[in-house]
């Protein structure tokens, strides 16, 4: 003869038993993943924080390229004053101005000068942009 206990097990579906591992393995699953989930998180806004801060520093530091960009504007215009110079004398001395020492390079150093302003100017729009 059975027990009543027994009688109330052999009752209860056995699938319950099944439904509860289910629901513990899932739980233990999800706890893995949040754990997981916390660690990349932090890693991503720890990356994010250093990003940030470098970007701001890019930025305060674009302040000494408008200085020194403002020194080297005002020396290719020193430059293409002296080679206008050096053209017109050429001129009224009836003399091939590029046999005139310094001319050509003079002249070289202008002509690549563009590249540099247009970065300059490429870099500034970029600055400005930072907040």
């Amino acid at each position: 003869m059975k027990s009543n206990i027994q009688k109330v097990y052999s009752k209860l579906p056995k699938t319950e038993l099944s439904v509860q591992k289910v629901e513990l393995g899932i739980m233990q699953e999800t706890e893995k993943s949040i754990s997981n989930h916390k660690k990349i998180r932090s890693q991503i806004d720890n990356s994010l924080d250093k990003w940030y801060t470098n970007i701001i520093k890019a930025r305060d530091d674009f302040g000494k390229i408008e200085v020194d960009f403002k020194n080297f504007n005002s020396s290719v215009d020193e430059l293409k004053n002296y080679i206008k110079e050096i053209e017109n004398m050429a001129k009224q001395l009836g003399v091939e101005y590029n046999a005139i020492p310094g001319y050509n390079e003079a002249k070289a150093y202008v002509n690549t000068s563009e590249d540099i302003i247009d970065e300059y100017k490429e870099d500034k729009k970029l600055a400005n942009k930072i907040k």
